[in-house]
């Protein structure tokens, strides 16, 4: 493999290309799905070949092909080579940065590779979590679902950069739902999605997590709906983490910013004006950027660019302080190095600028625990979990709602309500934000179906957090 990236890029020279890499991939996916006592999917499949990327004069090119051969290669090669350079004559005439030489080879730290686990194993689990939540009388449906991943990439530029990384992907879920005279409600569990092996399936305990839901399940459908009011919320990391990924994580991926990206809830509000002066959450509010995290989703030491990865703060003390970058974006701030953010979720795919790992930092040592937020809370209600979403096209206005929410009167947790939803601003949201439990109560959570992109490509993300209190907020409604 190594062999056929030095002939891709040996051509991409000879043709022309003022930069240019090869990217060959090898991706095994599979799903495992079930309803009630029966499967409803299996698929496994696996997809290999190579991606090539020139820059000719400011303008790119790019082609993939599956013929790993010699003569395939080089012929694709030259396509990106030849698409660059006719797309250079309306190109802008933007810089590209100067990275250092690298030579990494990694692999995501796991045990067990989930593909070598037998497919009955995985499905007899399955089977097994639907029948622990069927045992309420109340349910009437049951659904368990696994998703494995593995992506082995190689990968080598112009500039010398060689890289060898293996990723290993496991997420996870089981739902109830219960029905009734009052129609019906739904309860989730979702596995944190990481960058792991099947180890992570067998250290989860899904028997005691498919009764809680279930009884859940059954509280909800029994619940008084939720009345309109300004109150306070406590958020768990659960929920969290797509409030994180919907008003900071897209809002700050500097394509966006400039406006270039515009599909799929549009631009950003927090342009580059804003940067170091731009209040966007409360002082205690810190968020970073991180593709080095450990088992992070979107972990890797270097990204589709050949950029080594880091870390760096979004937001610091409540200031907007910076965004997710690439070689080719990362000068519209000033910076001479990308943050490394560049993503192809395939290998025929063009790599774009993707978020990273992003996350709020838990509170100082001597921060409020959950329960001391909760018993200095005289009307608010916590959310867990994830719900229905909206957003509008520059992410200010929004409303999110959340898989089971419970009501907090006079310092304690009461009841759990339905039909909860809670709308805000950006970021009039954030500096609400005058409470973070510490790190003891940090957990990640992420997302693992972000869409991006014409062809539309998928990234997934981390996004930790601590549980938090945030002031004054509607609540009750079911728009914007």
């Amino acid at each position: 493999m190594k062999e056929l990236l030095e002939i891709a890029v040996e051509q991409l020279k000879k043709s022309g290309a003022d930069y240019g890499d090869a990217r060959i991939g090898l991706y095994q996916y599979q799903n495992i799905a079930s309803r009630d006592m029966m499967a409803t999917n299996l698929s496994t499949n696996r997809s290999e070949g190579i991606g090539i990327q020139a820059r000719v004069n400011t303008g790119w090119g790019f082609s993939s092909t599956q013929s790993l051969s010699k003569d395939g290669v080089r012929k694709a090669a030259q396509r990106a080579v030849a698409i660059a350079k006719a797309s250079s004559i309306a190109a802008l005439d933007t810089p590209f940065t100067k990275e250092s030489i690298k030579t990494v080879k990694w692999q995501v730290p796991f045990k067990i590779d989930p593909f070598t686990i037998p497919v009955k194993e995985k499905l007899d689990l399955l089977i097994a979590i639907n029948a622990k939540i069927r045992e309420n009388p109340e349910i009437s449906r049951a659904v368990a679902m696994f998703n494995f991943t593995k992506e082995h990439k190689l990968f080598l530029n112009t500039d010398g950069t060689h890289a060898d990384q293996i990723l290993v992907r496991v997420d996870g879920m089981c739902s109830a739902t219960a029905v009734g005279k009052s129609g019906f409600e739904s309860r989730h569990f979702i596995l944190t999605p990481l960058n792991i092996g099947y180890e992570h399936i067998l250290d989860t305990q899904w028997l005691s997590e498919a009764k809680r839901i279930a009884d859940e399940a059954v509280q909800k459908l029994n619940a008084p709906s939720c009345t309109e009011s300004v109150s306070d919320l406590i958020i768990l990391p659960s929920h969290t983490c797509l409030v994180i990924h919907e008003t900071i994580g897209h809002a700050t991926e500097l394509d966006r910013v400039k406006g270039w990206e515009a599909d799929m809830a549009g631009t950003s509000f927090a342009t580059t004006d804003k940067l170091n002066n731009l209040e966007y959450g409360s002082e205690i509010f810190n968020v970073v950027a991180d593709r080095t995290m450990k088992n992070g989703r979107s972990s890797v030491p270097v990204d589709d660019e050949g950029v080594e990865t880091g870390q760096w703060h979004l937001i610091k003390n409540g200031v907007l302080t910076g965004y997710s970058t690439t070689r080719g974006t990362a000068h519209y701030i000033g910076e001479t190095q990308s943050r490394g953010c560049a993503y192809a979720d395939s290998w025929s795919s063009m790599p774009i600028l993707r978020m990273p790992n992003v996350s709020i930092e838990p509170g100082k040592d001597g921060s409020p625990s959950l329960d001391q937020i909760v018993e200095d809370t005289k009307d608010g209600y916590i959310v867990d979990g994830m719900g229905s979403f909206s957003i509008d096209h520059q992410r200010i206005n929004f409303q999110f709602g959340g898989d089971a929410v419970w009501k907090v009167e006079n310092g304690k947790k009461t009841h759990i309500v339905r039909g909860f939803t809670y709308q805000s601003r950006n970021p009039l949201f954030w500096r609400s934000v005058d409470a973070i439990c510490p790190k003891e109560e940090w957990r990640q959570e992420g997302v693992v179906n972000c869409g991006k992109g014409q062809p539309m490509q998928t990234a997934q993300l981390t996004h930790g957090s601590a549980p938090m209190r945030l002031r004054n907020l509607t609540v009750g409604k079911a728009r914007i």
